[in-house]
């Protein structure tokens, strides 16, 4: 089961010595985020061009492709802006993006949006990642539904709603129906609150075995604002005992 690792896109050499801990740890994926106080936005790409150097060969470096915080209704320019994101994420040797989209008022998916991001990322071989705009969605079950027609390889969720104190261990009930209803046409990535001290309870819950699931850590592997090698090795290490 793959372990992702989201790194807070602060400055070049904090991006190496943290996808480089994370590497050394055997993470098997990073989520690059720029402004992890608003959520995540789009990183720079100097930043990603870091990132990409410490992973190596390993293929699984992630883009946050979001040009602002605040909700996930974007005009025309800012989805332009997105497509010219993705468009440079994948020549600073990203390997997928993560990406959201919603319309207001309901914040429901937007379909002509996501369809637009989609076709620019799989043109460039890039993978499709949809991030927790998903949890802010009045009906999770739709919104999957629209996700996997759509083809998107994967849904980072907590189970919980967006905005909310709780984390996955809240929403396990959730994330099984979820697992469930995906039937594997895409991957459900557990994120939220996520980390070595939990994990083992979180997937004890759930009928990992038989889905594509994978796990989700940002501020549960760092001490003192670093990634640690030893937290990302030890929630690896607990998550392998569940494959």
């Amino acid at each position: 089961m793959p372990v992702e690792i989201c790194v807070n896109s602060l400055n070049p050499d904090y991006v190496y010595r943290s996808v480089a801990a994370a590497y050394e740890g055997g993470a098997s994926r990073i989520e690059l985020c720029g402004d992890m106080s608003v959520g995540g936005t789009t990183p720079a790409m100097a930043h990603l061009e870091a990132a990409r150097k410490a992973f190596q060969d390993r293929c699984g470096l992630l883009c946050m492709i979001r040009p602002r915080g605040g909700d996930f209704s974007f005009g025309t320019e800012e989805v332009e802006l997105m497509e010219q994101q993705i468009s440079d994420a994948a020549l600073a040797g990203a390997d997928g993006v993560v990406i959201g989209a919603l319309q207001l008022p309901g914040n429901t998916i937007n379909r002509d949006v996501l369809g637009q991001l989609v076709d620019t990322a799989k043109t460039r071989n890039l993978s499709v990642t949809f991030h927790r705009a998903l949890d802010a969605t009045p009906n999770m079950f739709e919104s999957l539904d629209v996700l996997i027609q759509y083809g998107v390889d994967r849904i980072l969720s907590s189970g919980t709603a967006w905005g909310s104190a709780d984390g996955a261990f809240e929403g396990v009930r959730m994330l099984e129906q979820l697992m469930l209803r995906a039937k594997n046409r895409l991957e459900l990535v557990i994120g939220g609150g996520v980390g070595p001290e939990n994990i083992s309870k979180i997937l004890q819950q759930l009928s990992v075995e038989d889905h594509s699931t994978s796990v989700h850590a940002y501020s549960s592997v760092l001490e003192e604002g670093e990634v640690s090698v030893e937290r990302v090795r030890s929630l690896c290490a607990a998550v392998e005992s569940y494959q």
